[in-house]
């Protein structure tokens, strides 16, 4: 998990500081990378934390869990988009990628 948060903060570094469509393509490949890490790292860490029985609870209050904060950060990645920037929704996302780096650490 912590390897998919430091390859979200390198792609959304890469995102609010590119200006070639090249290097974004790569910064979109990197993320990838960062997606397929962390949403099978996280189903397994989510069946690994609950009892047996409850596997398929603990898989589905994850999820939703994810889902509604991924339908929060989207709404305030909007207002960032509108109000400041693009890059403003780069570099929160890759302040939280900081803070979630500093919390497994933790």
């Amino acid at each position: 998990m912590l390897l998919s948060f430091v390859i979200f903060l390198i792609a959304y570094l890469g995102f609010a500081l590119s200006r070639s469509a090249y290097l974004i393509s790569a910064f979109f490949v990197i993320y990838g990378l960062y997606q397929g890490i962390s949403r099978s790292v996280g189903k397994a860490l989510a069946s690994d934390l609950v009892p047996p029985e409850l596997r398929a609870t603990g898989i589905g209050w994850y999820s939703a869990t994810v889902g509604l904060v991924q339908l929060v950060a989207s709404i305030v990645a909007g207002e960032l988009w509108d109000h400041i920037g693009h890059a403003a929704v780069f570099y929160d996302g890759a302040l939280f990628a900081v803070v979630c780096i500093i919390g497994l650490l933790v």
